[in-house]
């Protein structure tokens, strides 16, 4: 297996300013990906283009890493995500469950955190509802 503590360093420098071009230095080709809010992915293109959506949702984005810890078959990473949508301020904590392929990078990669608080920022904020319409497009 890959080695984890080589892909959280990767992740934890890519989150410091992301970007859909650096996707694929983490992802591989075939990657699947979940996250509450925003349809499943099967592939790094469809990836792509939902990461490029939220980047154009909330352009500020930010991730810090506050721990990781080794897997039988990858790693798992808390961390809190925050940016401005629309001039409101958003912030969440998620905690990514990370597969690593033989060539160190990720495979699957499902996001856990509760979408309730976020959901309610942006709710009682009605500038920043195209925000979450945006995000719910399909790949």
């Amino acid at each position: 297996m890959a080695d984890p503590a080589d892909f959280a360093a990767r992740f934890t420098a890519y989150w410091q300013q992301p970007s859909v071009e650096g996707l694929g230095s983490l992802l591989s080709p075939d990657v699947f990906l979940q996250a509450p809010m925003t349809p499943a992915t099967r592939d790094l293109a469809a990836g792509e283009r939902a990461f490029a959506r939220l980047l154009r949702a909330v352009p500020d984005l930010r991730g810090v890493v506050h721990r990781w810890g080794p897997t039988e078959d990858g790693l798992l990473i808390e961390f809190t995500l925050s940016g401005t949508a629309a001039g409101v301020p958003l912030s969440w904590d998620a905690v990514d469950r990370i597969v690593l392929g033989e060539n160190g990078l990720a495979s699957s990669r499902i996001s856990y955190f509760d979408s309730s608080a976020l959901l309610r920022t942006v709710l009682l904020r009605p500038r920043a509802w195209p925000t979450l319409l945006h995000l719910r497009r399909a790949a």
